[in-house]
């Protein structure tokens, strides 16, 4: 298996846009890896030691900013494969990595270090009820090593995911078992009549997966490009998997079970308390415009979106009145409002003032 090492793009990278640069504000690159292959430079920008690196990828999905690439996925064409076959009635999906070399039938991963929550619940939104890893047994003699072990974390995750939602998916580690038709026993010559209606019956069903197979190619081709847009709503840049995550959110059936703040989960909440001035700060390094201020009178009204925030912190660690903190865990159902509500209104006299004023 050749390995796969993913690309960083510093420009992505949260640390890159720090006010205060004297400790990053990111470092779930670092914390996912297990071969020690990241570190950061001297302005915290995550740098790749590819001779250490072993290609697991574990750390693309880690990463709250999109920040972190792999070429040889990509969420959105994996979730359209596993919509097609849904939609010619396979619910018990099989997932293969690199070392497994057979072609049967189902999706590809390098390895499956790439899983994440946000991502098997958009495997269950299309109707995956049973996604098996294949290939999984043979990470002790796998290049990238690490897909079990990464795993094994990425399904306690998903297992917490699960609590808030009503839609199921179960993972299997063992390849869904190949069925082999046996041999029909030969039958009595049937009368002329009932054997004429009896060979229409193959050329009907194959009349009618047909119409099947194209209507839900038609309906793939019609979604494929709402799958693929990456803009949200509010013009801010949230990560693919997150957006992909927000967009299936509706088919999951979210309950009001907290979900507890979870590193592999690009969704976060926070809440302010009245030592807030309204300085801006936190408006100017959120990177995904999740945080907004708006006039009321002679008042200021922090917003937050929650539908926009991954849990950077970035806004804690700036605020220079330590006026915000991360909730430890999130309403999905709040997330499902797409709506900006109120954190804090701060009255005239309590704005901080710009110099000379």
């Amino acid at each position: 298996m050749v390995a796969a090492y993913p690309e960083i793009q510093p420009e992505h990278c949260l640390n890159t846009h720090l006010s205060d640069i004297r400790k990053p504000a990111c470092t779930h690159c670092l914390d996912r890896c297990p071969a020690d292959a990241i570190t950061l430079n001297a302005e915290h920008v995550p740098q790749l030691n590819v001779s250490a690196c072993t290609g697991c990828t574990g750390c693309v999905p880690a990463c709250p900013a999109d920040a972190i690439e792999d070429k040889a996925l990509s969420p959105v064409n994996l979730l359209q494969q596993a919509r097609q076959l849904v939609m010619q009635g396979q619910s018990e999906i099989n997932a293969a990595c690199s070392a497994v070399t057979d072609t049967r039938p189902g999706l590809r991963v390098h390895c499956h270090a790439s899983w994440d929550p946000a991502l098997l619940a958009c495997m269950a939104a299309e109707g995956v009820r049973i996604l098996h890893l294949e290939g999984i047994d043979q990470c002790d003699t796998c290049p990238a090593r690490h897909g079990s072990s990464l795993m094994q974390q990425t399904e306690k995750d998903y297992a917490t995911l699960n609590k808030s939602l009503g839609i199921q998916l179960h993972i299997s580690r063992k390849a869904k078992a190949v069925v082999v038709e046996k041999p029909q026993p030969t039958a009595e010559p049937e009368p002329q009549r009932r054997a004429f209606f009896r060979s229409l019956i193959p050329t009907l069903t194959q009349g009618a997966a047909m119409a099947a197979s194209q209507i839900g190619q038609a309906v793939n081709q019609a979604t494929a490009p709402e799958m693929a847009e990456t803009d949200t709503e509010h013009g801010s840049h949230l990560p693919v998997r997150l957006q992909l995550f927000l967009r299936a959110l509706p088919r999951l059936q979210a309950n009001f079970t907290p979900v507890p703040f979870i590193p592999s989960l690009p969704l976060g909440a926070v809440q302010a308390n009245a030592s807030c001035t309204a300085c801006n700060q936190c408006v100017e390094q959120c990177p995904t415009e999740a945080l907004g201020i708006r006039e009321f009178g002679a008042n200021k009204i922090l917003e937050f979106q929650p539908d926009a925030c991954t849990g950077c912190r970035q806004c804690v660690n700036t605020c220079p009145e330590d006026a915000l903190e991360s909730l430890p865990g999130i309403s999905l159902p709040s997330v499902l409002t797409r709506r900006a509500r109120p954190l804090i209104m701060v009255r005239g006299d309590m704005l901080k003032k710009e110099p000379g004023q």
